[in-house]
Parts: structure tokens; sequence; C-alpha cells
């Protein structure tokens, strides 16, 4: 090696003190890591370091637990039409409360990516019994990908795992003749794991079409909200679709 090979910017490379990078000085590389050095620690005097909004920097992915998820009610003597669910996204008429869908409608969100492991279906409880077992028994349920069906079932089939349950309630007091007692049911044990989980997960990469279907195969209309008894009060049906979701930090 010759002496211009030696040299480096005016040093020689002898001259150089090499080193090893600390743990902290790598760490101090990625942008918000939480373990960086006392610039990063707690303003407040507690010694933690401060809680950063995502865990990893902006423009990379993340891990996780995650799933999409959407909302239809339907009315007191209303007809239970065919719906097709996950096409409307958050907008300034659905809020979070109805999906968490977000981007265009009727496909998988731009940057995530979600392998799914279980569908959810909740149908409220507060729905009478005639009610409960005409969607049981007369309501198909299709996941589809560019309108090929994947799972094609019945509601009972994908249980919700989450809801409350009174499972009877008995008229009290003198009642009028012809009085029925109440029950009121929930699809699925209450317990977050009481969920039919696929044996084989199906993913859904990034802005793939899709659609879950609820078709009434035998027409029905849900119970009136006066002349019987119970009255009726309608449904609401919520859908979960879930697994691991990767997806773009933002911000």
């Amino acid at each position: 090696m010759n002496a211009a090979q030696k040299e480096l910017m005016g040093a020689r490379l002898s001259d150089l003190r090499w080193r090893n990078a600390s743990d902290n000085e790598i760490a101090a590389l990625v942008a918000g890591s939480r373990y960086r050095g006392a610039e990063r620690k707690s303003t407040r005097g507690f010694g933690s370091y401060r809680r950063q909004r995502n865990e990893v920097a902006p423009n990379l992915s993340t891990l996780r637990d995650g799933w999409y998820y959407d909302t239809v009610t339907f009315a007191a003597g209303a007809a239970f039409a065919k719906t097709l669910m996950f096409q409307v996204a958050q907008s300034g008429s659905k809020f979070l409360n109805s999906t968490n869908l977000t981007g265009n409608g009727g496909q998988v969100p731009t940057g995530d990516v979600l392998n799914l492991r279980s569908i959810r279906i909740y149908i409220s409880n507060t729905a009478v019994p005639a009610d409960f077992q005409n969607i049981i028994s007369n309501v198909s349920v299709q996941f589809l990908i560019k309108n090929v069906p994947i799972y094609q079932a019945t509601p009972e089939f994908f249980p919700a795992g989450f809801g409350g349950v009174t499972l009877a309630v008995g008229n009290l007091g003198t009642l009028p003749s012809g009085t029925a007692s109440v029950v009121s049911s929930t699809n699925g044990f209450p317990v977050q794991t009481a969920v039919y989980e696929f044996k084989k997960p199906y993913l859904m990469e990034n802005q793939l079409p899709f659609v879950l279907q609820l078709n009434p195969e035998v027409a029905f209309s849900m119970a009136a909200s006066s002349g019987v008894n119970p009255i009726g009060v309608g449904a609401t049906i919520r859908v979960y679709l879930e697994g691991e979701r990767q997806g773009i930090v933002i911000s």
C-alpha cells in the first residue's frame, strides 16, 4: 500500500481510533428509538423514556394484532336486505363506532397487509328471539376476494366471542294474557378466544378487493315494533376480520 492509500482526508489510517459502536449509539441512529440518551427521558423526572406516538419511524412498517370491522343496523319491521359489508370506509357520515376501514371502501387500505385468522359476527343481544333465529336460519355469509368466494357459511359458524349475555329473563308481576317471557342471546360465549380460528390463514395484501356478503336466502322481515310480543327492536350486526396486521407508519 502506497503513502497516498494510507492517508484518508489528510490523516493516516493508523492514526484513526477505530472502535465498535455502543448499543446506545446504534439505537440512537433509529428514529423514534426509546433507547436514546438523556434527551429522550421524561421531562417529569420519572426516569423513564418519553412515550412515542409510534414505536417505529415514519415510512417503516409495524406488525401487530389487527382487524377491520364494519356495522349494519336493521330497524324493527324492516325487511332484511342483502348487505355488502366493508364497502364504505370511514367518512363524515360513518365513524369509528361503525367501521375502522380507511382509504377506499371495498379494499385493503394502502400500505396494509392482513393475515386473516378469523371472522367474528356479532348480533346485538337485544334482538328478539324471532329475529335472532331468522338471521341464523335464513341468512348466508360469504367472504369474497375479487368476487371469488373464499368462505361460505351461516352466521353461527363465526361466533363473536364477546358481548353481554342475558340467558333468560322471567316476567314479573301481573301480566296481560298471552305475555311471553323475554330471552336474550348473542352469537357466541363472551370470551375473546371463543371464535373459530382458521387452520390456514388467508393473506390479504395491499389494496386487495374484498367483501363480506350477508344475504337472506329466505326472505324475512324483522319483528315489528308493535302488535307482537315481545315487540321488535331491530338488530345491529358487526363483522370483524382479524389476524396479524402489518402497515406503514404514516407519522
